[in-house]
Order: structure tokens, then C-alpha cells, then sequence
């Protein structure tokens, strides 16, 4: 059963992750007309760049989302070369069953998978205290 780091690393190995960023700031960020009548109503005296920008630096899911993105990169750059990042990626990018990353991996299905889960559990354990939530 897939839980949250799964999830997630599905998410980053296929780019859904880059397009839920992408959607959230297209979201966040998207026209809003309102009509004035009067002078009731409060103009706004920023460019239209500076606020996008304060927008999505307000915005805390985006925040969330790019700070998962920016640590699943770095990560990606540490175990760069390793069995562990062969397993992922045959695992959640090419969604292989367990046996046929073993087989991709040149490793037994129970040693692909007892890898996985001590990477995750260093994960867990150090890094995604807070990343996670």
C-alpha cells in the first residue's frame, strides 16, 4: 500500500508534482474581475509583476510544493549513480512491479525492496519531518 512519501515520489518521477506547482500558481495568481462602482473601492497601486510575486510568496501549498520539488531534486542529485536511484525511478517512473525492478536492477525483488525501505526510512527519519506535513 502507497502511502504519502510514495505518493509523492510518484508524483516528482512522473512530473505531476511540476504540474501541480504549475496549476497552483496559474491558480493563485489568475485575474480577478471585479467590478467597481464608486469609489468604494480600493485601487491598487502594484505592477502586475510585483503582485504575482507576493501572491505565490504568500501562498503557503505553493511554498509546500516547492520546497518538496527543490529537496526531492537535491536528492535526486545525492544518490545520483546509486542502486537506490535506479529503484526509484524503475518503480515509480516506469511503474515495474517489484520483480521486474529486480530484474532491471540486476538485484532480487526482497533485496530492491529492502533497499527501498531503508531509503525511506533514512528519509523519514532525517529529512521529511517537516515536508511531509
Amino acid at each position: 500500500m502507497a502511502d504519502r512519501l510514495d505518493l509523492l515520489l510518484s508524483d516528482y518521477m512522473t512530473g505531476m508534482l511540476q504540474v501541480k506547482i504549475n496549476s497552483r500558481e496559474r491558480w493563485i495568481t489568475r485575474e480577478k474581475h471585479e467590478e467597481r462602482i464608486g469609489s468604494g473601492g480600493s485601487s491598487s497601486n502594484t505592477a502586475p509583476q510585483e503582485r504575482n510575486y507576493l501572491i505565490k510568496e504568500a501562498d503557503k501549498e505553493l511554498g509546500r510544493l516547492n520546497d518538496q520539488k527543490q529537496t526531492l531534486d537535491e536528492l535526486m542529485e545525492v544518490i545520483h549513480g546509486t542502486k537506490v536511484k535506479e529503484i526509484v525511478i524503475a518503480r515509480f517512473k516506469y511503474r515495474l512491479s517489484w520483480y521486474k525492478v529486480g530484474q532491471r536492477v540486476f538485484l532480487d525483488e526482497d533485496v530492491a525492496r529492502q533497499q527501498y525501505r531503508a531509503f525511506k526510512k533514512t528519509l523519514r527519519d532525517g529529512l521529511w519531518r517537516d515536508t511531509l506535513d
